[in-house]
């Protein structure tokens, strides 16, 4: 609009000075009539290419300004598409690796983690924040291996070992890749743990047995030469001889399946339990079943626990394994014609398990056997085993939970130990991801106990658990 007002006031101007410059030099004489017909000819040609090549050239400005307003506008759509595609592929990428059933994690070559799964986060202590966040790796052979990539070299084979209850063992892979052009390392971790597991568990079974089977097999062959000749014509000795014999075999059957048992458990042991269990009845489960044993040596069995369901994620064959390992093993060494008391608390939180478990007796010694970690707000189910035996000596605590250890080791053959009990105990609190603690007083006895994560419930009955109104005491007489 501006653009035609302009080409008529040009038009005006031009028109009004070549007719008053036509009127002045005509009516002086200087232009004749031919002339002056001439010289309008002329103006009407030059008029008319003006007003030709004005409108051109404001035709052209009108369609390169649309032009130019379409480019902005597709520019701008290219734009955001771009981004959005940017946004796209982010997502993408972050859902892979979220869903990849391993370890894994994009980093570049200084160790900064872009995105990782949940498992990468808990091998590497990275936080748990989704995207993009400023996690770094700290493990110097793993940042080795970047550096190798970054300076254009093949990464070298490289196995880690993660410390923690249990140890973990992986396989690290490194792949380069180019993100929206920067550069990132994708990094993989191909867990060899349960592998890790069954070889040591075959070499210990092997070495263990061979060893702890040596002593017995001798014996019994000891006896089978002189059966068959000294003694050969000896029924009293053959009556003898026979119930020994009979007792090295029981310990030896013992002996293979705790063993067994032991290795069953380390090679599960890195696998946390996933199902819910009721811990209450299983607990007065193993108090029912350990009656007769405390009946038969005149030992009262008392159970003090909260009267409310106690869920957690636990394998019930294996948690009944502990309770009666800890409660059988209180029964042969407390005294004749004393207690063992099994107290259970639930929704505690980890320092007042500890102090339940293992910090009841102020002059007693005591000892973490099995340390847990735990997460701001978990709560746990502590469960305390105490006899009234002869105690510990504070220079054996160090050493409780390791194979084949024993206190004493003509009692504990006597009672018909293996040295595994324990041992067992420790594994098996390892899988559920517990403690294991041990309060010992010479002449007062001694007192074991563990801790493990309950399932807390929406509405939170668990912890409404932990200080129940009464805490009824079944006893045994």
């Amino acid at each position: 609009m501006l653009a035609e007002r302009a080409r008529r006031r040009d038009f005006f101007v031009l028109g009004a000075l070549f007719i008053g410059v036509s009127l002045l030099l005509t009516f002086s004489g200087s232009l004749s009539v031919g002339e002056a017909i001439t010289s309008l000819i002329i103006f009407c040609f030059a008029a008319l290419a003006y007003y030709l090549s004005t409108v051109s050239t404001s035709a052209d400005n009108a369609i390169y300004t649309e032009f130019a307003a379409q480019r902005r506008e597709q520019y701008k759509l290219d734009a955001a598409s771009s981004a959005l595609s940017a946004a796209g592929l982010r997502d993408d990428i972050r859902a892979l690796i979220e869903a990849f059933p391993q370890p894994a994690l994009l980093t570049d070559a200084d160790g900064r983690v872009f995105i990782s799964n949940e498992e990468a986060q808990s091998v590497f202590k990275l936080p748990k924040v989704g995207g993009f966040g400023p996690s770094i790796i700290r493990r110097p052979d793993v940042l080795r291996q970047l550096e190798r990539i970054e300076a254009g070299k093949t990464p070298e084979p490289l196995g880690i070992e993660i410390t923690g209850t249990p140890d973990r063992y992986f396989n690290v892979l490194l792949e380069p890749m180019t993100i929206l052009g920067e550069k990132r390392i994708l990094l993989i971790l191909m867990e060899l743990t349960e592998l890790r597991r069954a070889q040591k568990a075959r070499a210990d079974f092997l070495a263990n047995a061979s060893h702890e089977l040596r002593t017995p097999l001798t014996s019994l062959a000891g006896f089978i030469e002189t059966m068959r000749g000294p003694a050969k014509d000896d029924p009293e000795a053959w009556d003898r001889f026979l119930e020994i014999m009979y007792g090295q075999t029981e310990r030896m059957r013992r002996l293979i399946h705790d063993l067994l048992s032991l290795s069953r458990i380390e090679l599960s042991e890195h696998n946390k339990p996933d199902k819910i269990i009721e811990f209450r009845s299983l607990a007065e489960e193993a108090f029912e079943a350990m009656q007769p044993i405390a009946r038969e040596r005149g030992i009262k069995l008392s159970y003090a626990g909260p009267q409310r369901d106690m869920h957690v994620f636990g394998v019930r064959d294996e948690l009944m394994q502990v309770l009666q390992n800890l409660i059988e093993n209180a029964l042969k060494y407390t005294r004749d014609d004393t207690a063992v008391h099994i107290e259970i608390e639930v929704g505690l939180d980890l320092d007042h398990a500890r102090n339940f478990v293992g910090r009841k007796w102020e002059d007693a010694a005591r000892i973490s056997i099995l340390q847990s970690h735990s997460d701001v707000g978990d709560l746990f189910v502590a469960v305390r085993v105490s006899d009234q035996g002869a105690g510990i000596g504070r220079v054996h605590l160090p050493r409780l939970g390791e194979r084949f250890y024993r206190v004493d080791e003509s009692r504990d053959r006597k009672v018909g130990g293996t040295g595994l009990g324990l041992a067992i105990v420790k594994h098996i609190i390892a899988r559920h991801r517990g403690g294991l603690m041990v309060e010992s007083e010479e002449g007062r006895g001694s007192a074991f106990g563990f801790w493990i994560p309950i399932y807390a419930t929406s509405s939170g009955n668990e912890a409404e658990a932990a200080n129940p109104p009464s805490a009824p005491r079944i006893q045994s007489n």
